[in-house]
């Protein structure tokens, strides 16, 4: 998931987290006049509340208090279960060891799902389809693409609680100055090439005065863009990786075609470096004229905050396919139960609670994030917000992917990113660097399994 400093989706909207219903209790019926004969019985003891930590990735005042309130929710309407949150930055070596040493927190939201593959093939994790079975959980209002970056081997090992996904931003100022119609954005990377070509421009001196699109800005856009130009990295059927495929090889000569052209003389690599504190700075001071960025980027803390008077646009990026156009990639905030806690189902249970409209819309409006249920897609509160639709009809397309749920997925992710800056300027053939790289990540997977 992103790493940034999280704001506020809906400026002046108040943060409101309903208490989960429960069972409505009835009047008890008033007592006899003259007690019953026979003897007294002591009234039976209460069953003891289970008590469950649930340690939170979170830091911030306004996401802390968001989610302590959600707690507070469940625990009011909920006696028999109660949760005590700690907050703050997660390492997954602190868990793996809580693990090791017996006394893991019984919940853990982790701010991306990177760390589920690995957990899971090592069993960090426990696999949550019988305890979700066993508790009649119902899970048919989240979005299949949302259960698939909390699943290894075909089976559950969390739940989604919010995620992110990446769409097409343009600036409809630079497009009316150069001819091109602000309401009609690419819908192929031929287009895009094009388009780009248009809007670029250049200073006296022959740098870039606006790019109208870098590939690899603000990252290396691998994850977010791969399958949109055919390029899978892993598959699943036959456990071989494929990002020497001859799609990922094209894809990677997409980016080098970019490069060839603009970064001649290191204009498009001089004009990345220029950027400042924020990711997308470059979008919102003009000098990039089309980009990919994610959902958060409307929201009050981000575009309206660094450029009050930016004019832009939002869709789905570009895609080879016209099947493709409007799916992207998603990921997002992890919920698991690690291996060894005493009470799993309780925890399954809070887990649950997480999976409903109320606590995952407060969590999406304080974090600008995308809501992992289908109820959510379609909520006035969320699609009420300008540009906050394209992100949620992206995450619910059909065809959005998330990343290859393998534990060799940070040395995959981290391969890509080597391999693309040697072929961007280190003069490699892509087929090379990509052959290269599945041989390596193969080996690991022959040898350990993903």
């Amino acid at each position: 998931m992103r790493t940034r400093s999280l704001g506020t989706l809906l400026a002046g909207v108040a943060l409101v987290v309903a208490a989960c219903s429960g069972t409505t209790a009835t009047s008890a019926p008033p007592a006899p006049s003259t007690p019953a004969a026979g003897p007294s019985v002591a009234p039976s003891a209460p069953a003891a509340a289970v008590d469950l930590v649930l340690r939170y990735c979170w830091s911030g005042e306004g996401e802390v208090k968001a989610m302590e309130q959600i707690i507070q929710a469940w625990n009011a309407s909920h006696p028999e279960i109660q949760v005590r949150g700690i907050s703050g930055s997660i390492k997954i070596e602190e868990i793996a060891a809580s693990v090791a040493g017996g006394a893991p927190p019984d919940m853990v939201i982790t701010c991306n799902n990177e760390a589920i593959p690995g957990f899971a093939h090592d069993q960090v994790i426990m696999p949550m389809d019988d305890l979700l079975t066993k508790i009649g959980a119902d899970t048919s209002d989240i979005i299949p693409a949302s259960l698939e970056w909390v699943k290894y081997q075909g089976k559950l090992y969390g739940l989604p609680f919010l995620q992110d996904d990446w769409g097409f931003y343009w600036n409809t100022d630079a497009f009316k100055e150069v001819g091109l119609d602000p309401a009609v954005p690419p819908k192929t990377p031929d287009e895009l090439w094009t388009m780009a070509e248009k809007l670029t421009k250049y200073n006296a001196d022959g740098s870039l005065a606006r790019a109208g699109f870098i590939p690899d800005y603000p990252g290396k856009n691998l994850t977010e863009l791969s399958q949109l130009f055919g390029c899978k990295y892993y598959d699943d059927a036959t456990k071989k990786v494929t990002v020497n495929s001859a799609e990922c090889v094209a894809w990677f000569d997409w980016y080098k075609k970019y490069y060839d052209k603009y970064n001649k003389n290191g204009e498009l690599t001089k004009l990345v470096a220029s950027k400042g504190s924020e990711d997308e700075d470059l979008f919102y001071t003009g000098k990039v004229a089309m980009g990919l960025f994610g959902e958060w980027v409307p929201g009050a803390a981000y575009a309206p905050n660094f450029a009050p008077n930016l004019n832009y646009e939002t869709a789905p990026f570009p895609a080879l396919s016209p099947d493709e156009y409007g799916a992207g990639f998603v990921n997002g905030n992890a919920f698991f139960i690690p291996t060894g806690v005493k009470n799993p189902e309780a925890a399954a249970q809070f887990g649950m609670y997480l999976m409903t409209a109320d606590p995952s819309r407060a969590m999406a409006v304080q974090n600008a994030s995308v809501p992992q249920l289908k109820s959510l897609v379609t909520d006035p509160t969320l699609t009420g917000v300008k540009h906050f639709g394209t992100f949620l009809d992206i995450a619910n397309h059909p065809k959005t992917w998330t990343n290859p749920m393998i534990s060799q997925w940070s040395a995959l992710h981290d391969g890509m990113d080597t391999a693309l800056d040697s072929v961007l300027t280190g003069g490699v053939a892509s087929q090379k660097a990509l052959d290269d790289l599945a041989k390596t990540i193969q080996a690991d997977i022959d040898a350990n399994g993903p």
